[in-house]
């Protein structure tokens, strides 16, 4: 019987776009592309240059990624 050594692990509040990109196996410049037209959710901004994105937000795309919409409440947007 196996076990999942990672399922106990605390997941971080915010993803950061390597993590992101290793995660989706989407390259930068889709995923913003997505974000722009809805299809990916917001980064929020961290501070700075730094944004991230929260581990709910990265769980609903990845539920759904072809039907995702994101929310009408956008927050400014990110640039690159």
């Amino acid at each position: 019987m196996q076990t999942n050594s990672t399922a106990h692990l605390p997941r971080p509040a915010f993803y950061r776009m390597k993590d992101v990109i290793r995660i989706t196996s989407l390259s930068r410049p889709t995923l913003y592309r997505r974000i722009a037209a809805g299809r990916f959710p917001q980064p929020v901004r961290l501070g700075g240059r730094a944004c991230g994105w929260t581990s709910d937000a990265l769980d609903a795309w990845i539920q759904n990624p072809d039907g995702y919409q994101a929310s009408s409440a956008r927050q400014d947007p990110v640039v690159p």
